[in-house]
């Protein structure tokens, strides 16, 4: 789930252009740039996507927004919208990888198990 290496440095990409494309597209709604609070939390899911904290919750939503913006938009940028919602279910597929806030957190733990003492 922490890949690193080569691997580590596709999931910055990646979630960096689920972060931009999200922040941007709601940018672009008038009927939701409209409320400031939905604009902190889609800057908030943004910085916290780029930062790799809580990725597979915040690509979830971005997914999940992006779907949203897909079916109620009434414009010709059908395509954008479904790769951009194809991206962020990729993100969560994938995680944060070694390079994020997540790994620093949850990361790789050792757990060693005691030997077991003899009964006799």
């Amino acid at each position: 789930m922490f890949p690193t290496g080569i691997a580590g440095i596709a999931l910055i990409v990646l979630r960096s252009v689920v972060a931009v494309t999200v922040i941007g597209d709601t940018t672009r709604r008038p009927f939701l740039s409209s409320v400031p609070a939905i604009d902190v939390f889609v800057a908030l899911m943004g910085l916290c996507l780029f930062l790799g904290f809580l990725t597979p919750y915040c690509a979830a939503l971005s997914c999940l927004l992006e779907f949203a913006f897909l079916m109620t938009t009434g414009t010709s940028n059908h395509l954008q919208l479904g790769l951009s919602a194809l991206t962020a279910s990729a993100e969560v597929a994938l995680g944060p990888g070694a390079y994020s806030l997540d790994a620093r957190l949850f990361g790789r733990q050792l757990i060693k198990i005691p030997p077991k003492p003899d009964s006799q």
